[in-house]
């Protein structure tokens, strides 16, 4: 968490900061990034640099904070609207609203693209945990909701599905990098999608023959 003096700042060089922040976590993985480019896009001298953020990696973790809590704020909005569908479908539809997402906020799109390509584990790990954990209330939301509705059995563990639920979003936007070069959804939608159905018809079907 930045220090009290980072938030002393007047909105526009905080903001100035911010931006070159972003714009350097999004173009290099977090070892490659400069603390030098950030200080000399948002023009402050790099002891002024410690005195508002512990080192890089507390830099890194906010900027990579910001991004998520956008996100979840904007999937929120969407589950809102989708009271009357079923925890699959509002699943699914949320990867179509990613694309939303990655266009209203591109420069947070190339964050998380960029995060995907991560090597550092230290780096990854402290992202992930202030990831799984705002991921992880919205999930459960979803989950109880569907519960109440009887769609799902009582005794199903919600902070259990939650993990598989986040840990199918990995998966997708892993299959997209890996297979086309970005998480970009829309110009592979047919294939993505194919995915996304098999991805969630084992969680929500299983892997038993039906012969069983």
């Amino acid at each position: 968490m930045p220090k009290e003096t980072f938030f002393n700042l007047q909105n526009d060089k905080r903001n100035l900061i911010i931006s070159a922040a972003i714009e350097e976590f999004s173009k290099a993985n977090y070892n490659s990034a400069s603390i030098n480019q950030i200080c000399k896009r948002s023009d402050i001298p790099k002891g002024s640099f410690y005195q508002y953020f512990e080192d890089k990696l507390d830099l890194y973790v906010y900027i990579m904070k910001m991004a998520i809590e956008e996100k979840i704020r904007f999937f929120s909005a969407v589950i809102t609207e989708l009271h009357d569908q079923t925890l699959s479908e509002q699943i699914r539809f949320l990867f179509i609203k990613g694309l939303e997402f990655a266009k209203k906020y591109p420069q947070y799109a190339a964050l998380g693209e960029q995060f995907l390509k991560e090597n550092d584990e230290a780096a990854k790990a402290a992202v992930i945990q202030e990831g799984d954990r705002q991921s992880e209330a919205l999930f459960i939301h979803m989950i109880n909701n569907a519960k109440e509705k009887g769609e799902i059995d009582n005794k199903v563990d919600a902070l259990a599905l939650s993990l598989l639920l986040q840990s199918l979003n990995s998966a997708v936007n892993r299959y997209m990098l890996d297979k086309f070069g970005d998480i970009s959804y829309e110009h592979a939608k047919e294939d993505v999608n194919r995915f996304v159905d098999s991805l969630l018809s084992i969680i929500f079907n299983g892997v038993r023959s039906k012969f069983d």
